[in-house]
């Protein structure tokens, strides 16, 4: 959750922008089509920030957090029998397979399934910087990241058991109303926990905005 005009989350000090903050198309969100989200709210975002850092006296940095962060650098580093761009690719090719644009429980969860596959064989991935660079940990966190944000996005597809806006479930093909809620993802020690929440009604001032929009006829028309 942020605060709109300045996207502030609720750590002072902490801004988010993006699909991170479930963005401006909801459950219609298509690829490519981020613009407003980057434009908008990305300036609004660093005008926060910059603000707020301006106004600091001092910019105090724990040393426990920094510490913390390079321990887990170093747990990445160690030679293994496994590269991380061959699972990336893997990683891909299951979430399109699997959680692409039409999706059903079956495939659901024989995708969760290869992810989990995926993430046992992550452990043994070959980290070795050098002086050469820093590819293979590059690699390593974005294989790290990619693996949670499918599991999230696949168990979270499951959990959705309607058709609703870019969601397409060939076994549940129509809206569900009860389902008018965000499902909410929060990571635990070893596991990850599903509640949801009731989206607000839209404001007044909004509905009659969607109460006056006109429908366009489109027959005969080229859409792009």
């Amino acid at each position: 959750m942020v605060e709109p005009e300045t996207q502030a989350t609720a750590v002072e000090g902490l801004y988010a922008v993006g699909e991170v903050t479930s963005g401006l198309h909801g459950a219609n969100r298509l690829g490519g089509n981020s613009l407003t989200e980057t434009v908008v709210f990305g300036k609004r975002v660093g005008e926060a920030a910059a603000a707020y850092s301006q106004s600091r006296e001092t910019r105090v940095r724990s040393r426990t957090t920094v510490t913390a962060a390079h321990d887990d650098l170093n747990a990445l580093l160690s030679t293994g029998d496994e590269l991380a761009r061959p699972l990336q690719r893997a990683l891909r090719d299951t979430m399109w397979e699997c959680c692409g644009v039409v999706r059903s429980e079956e495939r659901l969860h024989q995708g969760l399934e290869k992810v989990r596959e995926v993430k046992d064989v992550a452990a043994r991935v070959d980290v070795r910087p050098s002086a050469e660079g820093y590819q293979d940990l590059a690699q390593a966190l974005d294989l790290r990241s990619s693996l949670l944000a499918a599991e999230v996005t696949i168990q979270g597809a499951i959990e959705r058991c309607e058709s609703r806006g870019a969601h397409q479930r060939s076994d549940y093909p129509h809206l569900d109303p009860v389902l008018q809620v965000n499902i909410v993802v929060t990571q635990a020690e070893d596991s990850l926990l599903f509640s949801t929440r009731v989206v607000p009604e839209v404001p007044d001032y909004l509905q009659k905005w969607i109460s006056e929009t006109r429908t366009t006829c489109m027959t005969g028309g080229l859409l792009e």
